[in-house]
């Protein structure tokens, strides 16, 4: 299943004369909504996971769980909006953003805590919204944040669409060719299954099973290769990757039988085990490292973008974020500029 990617603008931010916001054309539906396609199976799972983002327990929602604008606006998502500028970081900032007012962020808005859709079903919320907005006001500009499926990310970025993307990307060399990226947060990759775990797996013995990925994420592209190689040096059998566009997609196949398991972010499927008690279980946690904000390659928007990211630690606004999200686990001490491999 594909979709086109869908251009969202922050209703706070975007809004047409006449008060009301439009989506632009060629967009397509949220995530919440795109997953119940599906079959039978895999909507009731899928309708599950799209209701937990949307649920009154969790932050910045209206309750009511029917998606519903909330009259408030966007605001009522964000408790940071106070944040300050920082006059040192906000003086790196290349002219031309200071004369745009605004930094265009990108994510793939698929995946809850992270980033997904608001009870609104407009306004996009979750722990990389959030340091992005808060990024853009300690720098001293507003913040427009555009929904793109994952590989459309960096070629976006080398076509200079977008400023930044903040969407949980690993810095692997492949990326870092083309890329600069500023670490904000650390986590590992983690291995779900159906809850008891019928097949028994582990991240020693996934060979020849169904195992789901996002497109265009580090499990499909290093994860999953990684296991397959050991797989056939054993004389086993390759994993069979199933290819999706987004985390809860491939939660959506596990749910219906159609995947052994899916390998995706920790934070992602912490979250959706809660929000889906009896459904899955995490049976091992591997590989963590840093993500990043993802520039184009030598931005002059870089050096802007560390010191933002070190004024909002310094000033604990991004422990605060972190918090709210249950990911005070995911801090790092500094954001380090990562460095290619020579």
């Amino acid at each position: 299943m594909t979709h086109s990617p869908r251009r969202s603008t922050d209703p706070a931010e975007h809004v047409h004369r006449s008060g009301e916001r439009t989506p632009p054309s060629g967009t397509s539906r949220p995530a919440g909504r795109r997953i119940r396609l599906l079959g039978v199976p895999a909507a009731a799972l899928a309708v599950t996971l799209a209701a937990a983002a949307c649920s009154s327990g969790q932050p910045g929602t209206t309750g009511d769980g029917k998606g519903k604008a909330d009259a408030a606006g966007a605001a009522k998502f964000d408790a940071f909006d106070k944040v300050a500028p920082d006059p040192a970081a906000a003086g790196r900032l290349p002219a031309r953003v200071k004369s745009a007012g605004k930094l265009v962020v990108v994510m793939n808005v698929s995946s809850p805590p992270t980033k997904f859709y608001a009870s609104d079903n407009k306004t996009i919320i979750g722990l990389n919204a959030d340091l992005a907005r808060a990024l853009g006001r300690v720098l001293g500009v507003q913040t427009q944040i555009d929904d793109v499926q994952l590989d459309g990310i960096i070629p976006g970025l080398g076509a200079k669409r977008y400023d930044m993307a903040i969407s949980s990307m690993s810095a692997t060399p492949e990326r870092l060719k083309v890329l600069d990226m500023v670490d904000y947060g650390a986590w590992g990759t983690s291995l779900a299954v159906a809850k008891g775990n019928p097949d028994k797996l582990s991240a020693d013995n996934l060979c020849g099973h169904k195992i789901a990925v996002q497109q265009g994420s580090i499990q499909e592209a290093v994860r999953l290769p990684g296991f397959s190689k050991a797989c056939q040096a054993a004389g086993k059998p390759a994993v069979q990757p199933v290819v999706l566009p987004s985390q809860t997609d491939a939660l959506v196949q596990l749910g219906s039988g159609r995947a052994d398991g899916v390998l995706a972010d920790t934070p992602v499927l912490a979250y959706a085990a809660i929000q889906t008690p009896g459904k899955f279980q995490l049976v091992t946690e591997m590989n963590r490292s840093a993500v990043a904000v993802g520039l184009p390659k030598g931005s002059d928007l870089t050096p802007a973008v560390q010191a933002g990211l070190t004024a909002l630690m310094k000033s604990g606004t991004s422990q605060q974020i972190f918090a709210k999200w249950g990911l005070k686990s995911a801090m790092i001490d500094r954001p380090q500029l990562e460095k290619s491999a020579s």
